[in-house]
């Protein structure tokens, strides 16, 4: 049997023109990624932001998973 490895990781999505503006990451989203195929350094997304309240460009930080509760 193959073995099963955690492929997936919880990254939390912050808006980069807040963090601009104010100074501090604030995290709209919470997702799963696969860091197999996906760089999360790289990983944009275009996501709409509640303070902003527009799309902006949203960046990848990785969390545990107990944050994620």
């Amino acid at each position: 049997m193959a073995r099963a490895t955690k492929k997936r990781h919880f990254f939390a999505l912050y808006c980069t023109e807040c963090m601009e503006k104010e100074g501090k990451r604030v995290e709209n989203y919470k997702i799963l990624l696969n860091t197999q195929n996906t760089n999360p350094k790289e990983f944009t997304l275009n996501k709409y932001c509640p303070r902003m309240r527009k799309h902006t460009l949203h960046k990848a930080k990785q969390i545990s998973r107990s944050q994620n509760k």
